[in-house]
């Protein structure tokens, strides 16, 4: 119940501002807060009654009254969120906070034509946005069109057959043996050293890496269960769990013997950190983590890539030097992240027979296109060692034109 500067109630979703006009708000069916200020209270009244009256009777839920952003959150907060995974509903909100509201936010959603959007796609390409968010730009408007189908709002999906124009696809980024045995002696002693090995041995996601509790980890069987992912937003506190990527993450993977050393390497490393902290972290549901920082916090994907941003630049300081001090042409050691190892792990299975079906079972891919499509590539060592297979075939019945 809203007060006047005297004190006197004026009713809900009515008061009196400090510069002494009067305000009258509520949120409308939408999920948008509808306001208005004027000197007098019979004016702020009257809009408010009819502002209301207007909603209830499905007035304001026309589609020639709704604008997009109203359409937008409304959608999203009944839809979506509690129904598709948390990290699905965040790339909606980031889209449209950054790239669908800023152009068509204030449009009447009727009014919105498919060359408003085609424009929105069009104009990340030029400003450099990766493939992968203009694509999760045009799975967010034509979803949130496809809503506004559903509740009798439009008739039509204006979203229908938009395109995203497409760079030069870079392969995936992938670790040549060497590389890999570079990598993990100049990561020796590294807080991390011990993650990165279990990434290369297993082909974890870097979420799953994060989520990964002691009590996944079964040593008589030497197996690992995948029951979580670790997810962080600011807007939830931080980190929290999530439920994995989609049925088939949730799965068992058989361990190495390296895997085995260094999960009972890490084990003993946790307890060092747990005894020599004074200011370990006292959630209960971090209390179990495989990884954790100094404090037993969880670790991110944003840390574990860090951390390897300091590795390789390191490796390639000492290439510099060695470069000049032999007169040497100097070879980088290029960028890699997390999921790289993801991909080196499915590249190495490859290379040493594991069945495709098998491989994706471990790797937790819904389908095996995924598998074979996306995460196994061919290192320049592989082609060489195939077309090598053709020397000392007796060349019968070849005819050179």
């Amino acid at each position: 119940m809203g007060k006047d500067l005297k004190g006197k109630e004026l009713g809900i979703g009515l008061f009196q501002r400090k510069d002494k006009r009067y305000s009258a708000r509520f949120t409308n069916r939408y999920g948008r807060r509808m306001q208005c200020y004027d000197e007098k209270l019979s004016v702020v009244r009257k809009w408010l009654n009819d502002a209301k009256y207007e909603d209830e009777h499905g007035l304001a839920g026309t589609g020639e009254k709704v604008c997009v952003s109203e359409w937008f959150w409304q959608w999203v907060k009944i839809y979506k969120e509690g129904i598709v995974k948390d990290n699905t509903v965040k790339n909606y909100k980031s889209r449209f906070k950054y790239n669908i509201e800023p152009v068509i936010g204030t449009m009447q959603i009727t009014k919105v034509k498919k060359i408003h959007l085609q424009t929105i796609l069009n104009d990340m390409y030029e400003e450099g946005y990766a493939y992968g968010t203009m694509a999760l730009a045009q799975i967010t408007m034509h979803a949130l069109f496809d809503g506004a189908i559903q509740s009798e709002i439009l008739t039509k999906n204006p979203a229908e057959g938009l395109k995203c124009k497409q760079r030069d696809v870079k392969v995936a980024r992938v670790l040549t043996r060497q590389e890999q045995e570079v990598f993990l002696e100049y990561s020796k002693g590294t807080m991390y050293y011990n993650a990165y090995v279990l990434l290369l041995q297993t082909g974890l996601r870097p979420g799953e890496l994060g989520g990964l509790k002691w009590a996944d980890i079964d040593f008589e069987n030497r197996e690992l269960h995948v029951n979580r992912t670790l997810l962080q937003d600011k807007s939830k506190g931080g980190f929290y769990f999530g439920s994995p990527k989609n049925k088939m993450s949730v799965r068992t993977i058989p361990l190495t013997d390296t895997a085995i050393r260094v999960l009972k390497d890490q084990r003993i490393y946790q307890f060092k950190l747990r005894q020599r902290s004074n200011n370990w972290q006292k959630k209960k549901e971090f209390d179990n983590l495989v990884f954790c920082t100094i404090n037993g916090n969880p670790v991110g994907d944003s840390t574990f890539r860090r951390m390897m941003i300091r590795v390789i630049t390191n490796i390639n300081i000492d290439r510099r030097a060695e470069a000049q001090i032999n007169n040497t042409a100097y070879v980088e050691f290029e960028p890699a992240h997390p999921h790289t190892f993801r991909h080196t792990f499915a590249t190495r299975c490859i290379e040493n027979g594991v069945k495709p079906n098998v491989l994706q079972k471990i790797l937790g891919h819904a389908s095996i296109t995924i598998t074979m499509g996306l995460y196994v590539h061919e290192t320049q060592e592989e082609k060489h060692g195939e077309i090598r297979k053709l020397d000392g075939i007796e060349e019968v019945g070849v005819k050179v034109v």
